[in-house]
């Protein structure tokens, strides 16, 4: 992890989205911030560590995740460029210890606001406090859909949507039956089981290390059915 001083990097501070809110005073406890760098697989934060500042990611992707005693993973929720992370948030305001685990999935840049910079910041600057519950709220609102999802929804459900979601970029995923598994937190047996129906009727198409989607309408036409019962 290498991190920088920005108290000359007003070209990172100037892209935030809040920035033009902030007066001098608050403008000068925001340039206390460190500027993180770190590469992809490194660990920004591991369940039970002490939050230290607010995040917000100047560049890259981390995927937050949590871990049952048995191992098992189940995605929360990824952050992306200028997203915050709503655990961190919650454990600067409550005090509390970080409850998941966080690491870098594409190499990033990230801004850390100090605890206390933190805490003045949203005592005194409207524009800042707006930037961090608006950030809190969206984020809240994704992990509220995925605790509903894994309660009422079927696992074939959300496998199909999680396919053809990952297929908008390419119909070609190179991607595990473990690392869907994880995602959707869920087993890989019971991945690989869903998946080779999927492959029977003509859906897509497994081969080693890839699945190959030949059928995304199909899908589509499932999810929309699903959503009518």
């Amino acid at each position: 992890m290498n991190s920088v001083n920005l108290h000359q990097m007003t070209d990172v501070l100037d892209t935030l989205p809040f920035v033009e809110g902030l007066n001098p005073i608050e403008y000068q406890r925001l340039s206390n911030a460190q500027k993180i760098s770190m590469e992809e697989g490194a660990v920004l934060l591991r369940q039970g560590d002490t939050c230290q500042g607010f995040i917000i990611l100047i560049e890259g992707c981390i995927r937050v995740f949590g871990r049952s005693v048995q191992g098992r993973e189940l995605e929360m929720y990824r952050i992306e460029k200028m997203g915050t992370c709503v655990l961190t948030t919650s454990c600067l305001l409550a005090g509390n210890a970080y409850p998941a685990e966080a690491v870098v999935e594409n190499d990033a840049r990230i801004l850390l606001i100090k605890d206390e910079d933190f805490s003045f910041l949203m005592s005194e600057s409207t524009a800042f406090r707006r930037f961090v519950f608006e950030s809190y709220s969206e984020r809240l609102s994704g992990l509220l859909m995925l605790v509903q999802s894994i309660a009422f929804e079927r696992i074939e459900t959300r496998l199909a949507r999680y396919l053809l979601k990952a297929s908008q970029k390419s119909f070609v995923l190179s991607i595990s039956h473990q690392d869907i598994a994880d995602t959707l937190g869920t087993a890989r047996e019971v991945i690989s089981r869903h998946l080779k129906i999927m492959e029977q009727q003509h859906w897509l198409a497994l081969s080693r290390g890839q699945i190959i989607i030949l059928e995304p309408s199909l899908m589509d036409s499932f999810l929309k059915e699903q959503r009518l019962m």
